[in-house]
Parts: structure tokens; C-alpha cells; sequence
């Protein structure tokens, strides 16, 4: 059996979602291939990389849709590439991953796709598949029915100019329409009750397959500098903040500024918050708050999960949350705002979550939160984590989506 992603990376958080799945095929002597719009990680025996986009080529094909209002109907070049990749790889199965990114024309692929009968599996890792427009929806709810009049017109169409939404939210559907070989994946109960009820998606078949964390380098391991090196006074309890940016920005929906908020309520008690993550603040940090940068090494990460006391996530919309699954399989728990995803796949027993922006149950929250790794409950995290969020049940459960796929 042939497998076949698509991606707009090689890398990142989808990147190792895919690599994990193609070494667990290639133990069951299938292929994997992946068609990535920008290829940057090292080449894998297990993974065969084909680039589909020239430097440059989605920046020109960004400022295109910018001026025709649709975000992901252009990009013929490497949507022509990506096709004949298709028809020359001739896979088994097909599955679609993040493939926004000005990759490729998306209504063209999934057209290609269904009038030749490809067994197909798209996997939810953001909204826009089933919204037509909107990588994350926020409070909207246009695309249960039909959007248009988008009162948050560059955030869902990255255009001023038009407001296209209705169009796009209508091609999106079309090309889903009469999709029979075709799987639709959530990687979160919540995008799955989303998805479905969905007007583009809500004939389809749904399941949940929750993204897979390495086990073997997300586990309780010392970290790999000393206190000291981090900054953390002796005795200190730790909370620690994983993000991709992080900033005092006000309304960001990383939300930044409540972690910051958090720390000058703790700022009278011997508590540390470290912060991982490339960072832009305007403001004055409170003194108790560590900015450590971008941190790529993953063992790395995973020693600063298992040193800190307690996980603080803060985001306004996720449709996962790599944090709260991450920090789990390291022993530690969590707390934070409910995002959608985040609380829909964390383990209940040790994590707790407060509606968005509410900073006083927040505070409430973490200062109770903040013993628990001293008690005789904290041991049994790490079990109930990998058994949940292990790669290799990732992993199988695709196995297992692409079998049936093929069979029918």
C-alpha cells in the first residue's frame, strides 16, 4: 500500500505528525510519500519528499488571491505539479493535511481527487476546510449555513478588498459534494462537532484520530540545564508557557498578556514562569518572568515540561493543543482558558480549564494546581498519557483508516 500526504511543510507540528505515521507504515512494508510546498527538514528512508513549490512561488501566489479575494482557489503552477506527482506515484490513498499556505488550488485537488475515484483522508488540523475561509472561526458561526458579509473579512479572506466569503464557502462545498471514497478526520472531539455540523461538511463521514505525541521524547526526564541556568531561585515553583509567539500584545489570541497578568499575581510568591517561544514585547516584563526563545530541541522541551510544576496554556481557539498533550506525557498538569480543543482532549483528571479571559479563575486555578506534583496522585499522569496521546496510537488508527479506505 502507497500512501500519499500533502502538506504545506515537512516540519513542524504536521511535519512530525506525518513522519510518525510513515515510519509506522514502513515497519508494515508500506510507502509513504509526501508532497510539501516547502521541504526544509532531512531527508527520511522512510519518506519520500517531493518539493512542490519554487522560493517565492506562494508569496507571488498570495499577493494574486489578496487581490481576488479567495484564499485558496489559485496556485496553478504547483497544483499542477502536485497533480502529476499523483498521477505518477499512483497511491493507494491520499491524505490531505494543512494544504493552505498558497500551495495549491484546494477546490482543483479535491475535484482531481473525487472524479478519479482516490481513496481519500482530510484531516482537520484548522477550520478552514470546513468553513471555506477561516483558519480558526472564533464566536462565528456563518459557516453553519452560508458566510458572507464577514465581519472579520482579512482574518478569514486575508483580502480588504472583496468580500468573497460567500463564494468561497460555496466552492468549498461543491467540491466536497458527491466526495464517496473519502474520510474526514478531527483531530479533536471539538472540531469533529464543528466539522459536522458544518454546511460543507455535514454529509460527510467524521471521526476523531487525536495527533500523536513521541513518548519516547515526551517523558519525565531532567532537565537539561540547571536552575540556575533558567533563572529559578531555589525552592521556586515553576510555570511554564510553551508557544509559538509570544507577545504583551493586547488581544492576541495566543493571549500573552494573561500569562504576564498571572505573573504579577504571583509576583509576592516564590513562583517562576518560563516562557517558550519566540517573543516581541513592547512592556516591562514582571520580574519573575523568563523569556527563553525558541526552543528546537525537543529533548530539550521536554526536560522544561518535566521540571515545571504546573503547564499554563492561554490561547483563545485551538483545535488541539500540542502543549497540553506534551506536557501530560512529561508528568506535569495542566490548566488554562477553554479554547475548544484544548480541554476537549485533555485528560480531565489533571488538567482544569476557566472560560477565556477570565484572569481571576485563572489565578484560582493555577494556585491550587500549583502542589499537585508533590501529592501521590501525580505518579499515575504519565500512564494514563501515553496509553492516550502515544504517536504509535496515532499512528495505527490511520493504518487502520487507510485499510478500510482501500478495501471499499
Amino acid at each position: 500500500m502507497k500512501i500519499l500526504h500533502v502538506n504545506c511543510l515537512d516540519t513542524g507540528s504536521t511535519g512530525k505528525i506525518i513522519s510518525s505515521i510513515s515510519r509506522f507504515m514502513a515497519l508494515e512494508k508500506h510507502e509513504s510519500v509526501l508532497c510539501a510546498a516547502t521541504c526544509l527538514g532531512e531527508e527520511k528512508s522512510f519518506l519520500k519528499c517531493y518539493r512542490t513549490s519554487l522560493p517565492k512561488e506562494q508569496g507571488i501566489y498570495r499577493r494574486i488571491s489578496f487581490l481576488l479575494g479567495l484564499r485558496y482557489g489559485f496556485a496553478p503552477f504547483s497544483t499542477r505539479r502536485i497533480l502529476r506527482i499523483i498521477k505518477n506515484e499512483r497511491p493507494d490513498v491520499v491524505h490531505l493535511h494543512s494544504i493552505n499556505c498558497n500551495m495549491v488550488n484546494i477546490y482543483a485537488l479535491l475535484r482531481f481527487l473525487k472524479h478519479r475515484s482516490i481513496p481519500t483522508v482530510v484531516t482537520n488540523h484548522a477550520e478552514f476546510l470546513y468553513t471555506g475561509s477561516c483558519s480558526h472561526a472564533g464566536e462565528c458561526t456563518g459557516f453553519l449555513a452560508n458566510c458572507g458579509n464577514c465581519p472579520h473579512l482579512f482574518e478569514a479572506a486575508e483580502s480588504k478588498l472583496f468580500d468573497r466569503t460567500a463564494t468561497a464557502h460555496e466552492k468549498m462545498k461543491i467540491a466536497f459534494d458527491g466526495f464517496d471514497r473519502l474520510a474526514i478526520v478531527s483531530v479533536s472531539p471539538w472540531v469533529k462537532e464543528r466539522a459536522s455540523a458544518s454546511s460543507i461538511m455535514k454529509s460527510l463521514s467524521h471521526r476523531v484520530i487525536l495527533n500523536g505525541v513521541d513518548t519516547d521524547v515526551f517523558c519525565p526526564r531532567s532537565a537539561k540545564y540547571s536552575d540556575e541556568h533558567y533563572g529559578i531561585p531555589a525552592g521556586a515553583k515553576v510555570v511554564f508557557h510553551a508557544t509559538a509567539s509570544f507577545t504583551d500584545r493586547k488581544g492576541d489570541p495566543k493571549g500573552g498578556e494573561h500569562v504576564l497578568a498571572m505573573a504579577r499575581r504571583f509576583a509576592s510568591q516564590n513562583v517562576v514562569f518560563l516562557v517558550a517561544g519566540r517573543h516581541s514585547i513592547s512592556n516591562e516584563l514582571p520580574k519573575n518572568v523568563r523569556l527563553l526563545g525558541e526552543i528546537r530541541d525537543q529533548e530539550e522541551l521536554a526536560g522544561l515540561y518535566s521540571r515545571a510544576d504546573l503547564t499554563l496554556v492561554t490561547s483563545f481557539r485551538e483545535t488541539f493543543s500540542m502543549p497540553v498533550a506534551e506536557s501530560l506525557c512529561c508528568g506535569t498538569p495542566v490548566v488554562g482558558f477553554c479554547a475548544g480543543g484544548p480541554e476537549s482532549i485533555a485528560l480531565s483528571a489533571f488538567s482544569a480549564f476557566c472560560p477565556f479571559g477570565d484572569e481571576e479563575a485563572l489565578y484560582g486555578l493555577t494556585e491550587s494546581w500549583l502542589p499537585f506534583k508533590s501529592t501521590d496522585r501525580a505518579g499515575s499522569i504519565v500512564s494514563a498519557a501515553v496509553e492516550y496521546y502515544s504517536s504509535e496510537r496515532m499512528a495505527k488508527e490511520y493504518y487502520e483508516l487507510y485499510q478500510s479506505l482501500k478495501k471499499e
